[in-house]
């Protein structure tokens, strides 16, 4: 009799054991909506029993500011929930990397083109919104699936593959290069993603394993019946994963009881230039606008060994940044700018960033100082670029999603920030996808940016595109 009461009591303090081992989604204490007044600042009041992610120490990377999720860089063994874990070593060839960039740089182009069509600056990262957009393809089925994966170029035999193929790009994007210079300043890249979803609401296991092992998003739960908590607590991760530069993602009105889940992607960037601007040398100097108008702008100059090309159609510079595989590439129509604006593709783009590769002058360069920001919700140029079927409540099939209900997507919210100055650029970016239910010097080039002009910052060992945008009023 001893002995069997001996095995009962050593079974139950196992099972107890165990049954403290199973790992469960973080669920987000809601936020007060209370207003808090606090004299002379902005930021926003974190919610009760969490750490304030403001401000952040730039000497860190911004993925470490916020204490739930880590970056894709530097992910945090089991903190995204789903059977399979985040696959740190994703397996890609140089070939498929460079193939994944085409597909994410022919997607820039495509949406480029439809946001130009409004006045004024434009900054935005079609990598983010790329990348937001195969998480939710991998919860789509039937004609929204296709129609999903012709817009993102997702080839039938790369079905299986690109989700992994993506994965290895993040890590290319984010993994300074072997061959660091010790004395260059560090660049700063992260990349992150979550899925916040209703709590109590059954998400499908496939594709909870498919976002956790390539994308690292950590599952969420959240209460959208509280709609306003649920948005503060988004948007307080989005800004900590920012560096504090994209604030407010999601306004409010957005998010309601009928939300089901929000996926959403952050990137952020800082690097210093290779070949910094004089500030003894920046001066006021005029900027032709698009109306043949003067304007007076802040004008850096500098002068350095570097790539730069100058056609009948345009001129263009290369600004490498120190601490990593990075450059802006600089793009000036010598014609008609709105002509080149709406008419630049994919070609345009390969020829430009590949026809520096090799060439070597002195590039005497002149380019104004400029920060923009950019607000969309780009429901309407990804319908217009051929996801239809996604955005219909009556028509969507997000079955491998939740074969629970029906659903659909009821936004596509996107911020960009852009600061571009002597010392270097930051840039930022995020992207939430509201699913609602119905229920060597030989040439020289003289350059000076001083009519609107297009921008990209890319890797450079893929030529992938993080962020694009235009220059039409410093």
């Amino acid at each position: 009799m001893n002995t069997q009461k001996i095995l009962l009591s050593t079974i139950l303090v196992l099972a107890l054991l165990l049954s403290a081992c199973v790992p469960a989604a973080e669920t987000v204490p809601p936020v007060s909506t209370e207003e808090t007044v606090q004299p002379d600042t902005e930021k926003p009041v974190p919610p009760e029993d969490t750490v304030e992610p403001y401000p952040v120490d730039e000497t860190q990377d911004p993925g470490d500011a916020y204490p739930v999720e880590d970056s894709t860089a530097q992910p945090e063994p089991g903190s995204a929930i789903g059977g399979a874990a985040y696959i740190t070593d994703p397996s890609a060839s140089q070939d498929d990397l460079e193939d994944q960039a085409e597909d994410v740089n022919d997607f820039a182009v495509d949406l480029y083109r439809k946001l130009a069509v409004q006045d004024g600056n434009l900054v935005f990262s079609p990598y983010s919104i790329y990348q937001a957009f195969l998480m939710v393809y991998a919860g789509a089925d039937a004609e929204t699936r296709a129609e999903i994966a012709r817009v993102l170029d997702v080839e039938p035999e790369d079905d299986d593959d690109v989700h992994n193929r993506m994965n290895a790009l993040n890590k290319r994007l984010v993994t300074p290069p072997a061959n660091l210079d010790e004395k260059a300043q560090p660049l700063q890249i992260n990349i992150a993603n979550a899925l916040w979803v209703q709590e109590g609401f059954i998400i499908d296991q496939n594709f909870l394993d498919t976002l956790s092992a390539n994308y690292n998003a950590g599952l969420k739960l959240v209460d959208f019946a509280n709609p306003d908590a649920a948005r503060q607590a988004i948007n307080l991760w989005v800004a900590a994963q920012t560096n504090d530069k994209i604030k407010d993602l999601i306004p409010q009105g957005v998010l309601d009881e009928l939300t089901r889940l929000v996926i959403t992607n952050a990137v952020y960037f800082k690097g210093a230039w290779q070949n910094p601007f004089d500030p003894n040398r920046t001066a006021s100097e005029p900027f032709f606008l698009l109306d043949g108008s003067e304007q007076s702008v802040d004008m850096m100059r500098t002068s350095y060994t570097g790539a730069g090309l100058i056609t009948d159609r345009y001129q263009a510079a290369k600004l490498p940044y120190q601490g990593g595989n990075y450059a802006m590439a600089v793009i000036m129509p010598t014609g008609d700018f709105s002509r080149f604006d709406q008419d630049l593709d994919d070609g345009d783009l390969e020829e430009i960033l590949n026809g520096f590769d090799g060439i070597f002058g002195q590039v005497n360069l002149g380019l104004p100082k400029f920060t923009y920001e950019s607000t969309f919700n780009l429901g309407d140029q990804m319908k217009s670029l051929g996801i239809q079927q996604a955005f219909d409540p009556q028509a969507a099939d997000f079955t491998r999603i939740s074969d629970e209900i029906d659903l659909y997507i009821s936004d596509v919210l996107h911020k960009a920030f852009i600061d571009v100055n002597e010392e270097g650029t930051e840039a930022a970016a995020a992207t939430a996808i509201a699913v609602g239910t119905t229920s060597m010097p030989a040439d020289s080039w003289d350059i000076t940016f001083d009519h609107p002009f297009i921008y990209l910052i890319y890797e450079t060992t893929t030529n992938t595109v993080v962020f694009m945008g235009r220059v039409v009023a410093p």
